[in-house]
């Protein structure tokens, strides 16, 4: 498919780095990424579908985890209701993994991009919103758990 090989394009000329995964079952499915490796951005195009998906999933570093469950439930569910607010706002769709977890290992957050009339200012204006989602909850989960230099508490 032409497109296919224009959004190749499109993404070098941004200057990141794309990566056919080994092994993709979809005709279409690049992984892309700045070259300091992250964040890794996904763009698939499955079997037989007129619309491309632009995906990035978030794991959650088991510091973080363990942090998220030695909150009080309340303090948990307020900032996981609030990321997820945030995200939303994004124009995004998202999943929280494994679904109905108290405590996610892993986010996804994704947008599907229609093939019909896709440019190259539009498919990077939802490549970046993209981004910018899983960027807004790496930067969440780093700012509000991490320490402070002599600091024991990840809350004091």
């Amino acid at each position: 498919m032409d497109l296919d090989r224009d959004i190749e394009r499109w993404v070098k000329k941004l200057g990141l780095n794309v990566v056919v995964p080994p092994n993709a079952p979809e005709p279409f499915h690049i992984s892309t990424a700045p070259p300091t490796g992250m964040p890794v951005v996904d763009v698939v195009r499955p079997k037989d579908a007129e619309f491309y998906v632009i995906a990035m999933g978030i794991a959650v570093h088991p510091d973080h985890r363990s942090a998220l469950a030695s909150m009080k439930e309340q303090d948990r569910r307020r900032f996981l209701l609030e990321l997820k607010r945030a995200i939303a706002s994004m124009g995004v769709d998202f999943a929280f993994l494994p679904p109905d977890a108290e405590i996610p290992d892993a986010v996804q957050v994704s947008r599907p991009v229609l093939a019909e009339g896709l440019d190259a200012q539009r498919f990077v204006d939802e490549y970046y919103r993209v981004r910018n989602a899983g960027l807004l909850v790496i930067i969440s989960f780093a700012e509000t758990f991490r320490r402070a230099a002599g600091q024991t508490s990840l809350y004091a």
